[in-house]
């Protein structure tokens, strides 16, 4: 592939392995290694999700292009598709970038009160909630 994210080739395929093998029946005898897997396939999931998304943005800003040089009509798409394909990158260079070794455990957070008596409890108990709704908003479990 001769494109800016050439190197996600390698992570399709390894996508499309995953696929496969996760398909097979015989895979889900071994729990711990069916689990890696899609583990792993969950993982890659948004990253080839983002790369198709951008390869299509990318696909269309080039049939715009080509179509405005024949008909001066669909140069008003341009603009739009520009737009697509800029948003579209920047959230696949985000997917790209090197995760954390952290970013799959827990988390233990505890909130206290300081010194300010009642309206510390407050201030913290407004805390509190606003985590819990972040969490929530993401998905995370509390």
């Amino acid at each position: 592939m001769s494109d800016k994210f050439g190197n996600v080739s390698d992570l399709l395929v390894e996508y499309v392995e995953l696929e496969k093998e996760l398909a097979d029946p015989s895979i889900h005898s071994d729990q711990g290694k069916a689990r890696k897997l899609g583990k792993r396939y969950a993982q890659l999931g948004p990253v080839i999700a983002g790369y198709r998304a951008w390869k299509s943005a990318t696909d269309d800003l080039a049939a715009g292009k080509e179509m405005a040089a024949e008909d001066a009509a669909f140069e008003s798409e341009l603009p739009a598709l520009t737009a697509k394909v800029a948003e579209t990158e920047e959230k696949l260079e985000e997917l790209l970038l090197p995760r954390d070794p952290n970013d799959d455990r827990d988390v233990i957070m505890e909130i206290k009160a300081g010194v300010g008596g009642d309206e510390s409890a407050i201030f913290a108990g407004d805390l509190l909630r606003m985590y819990q709704r972040y969490a929530e908003k993401n998905g995370w479990k509390t």
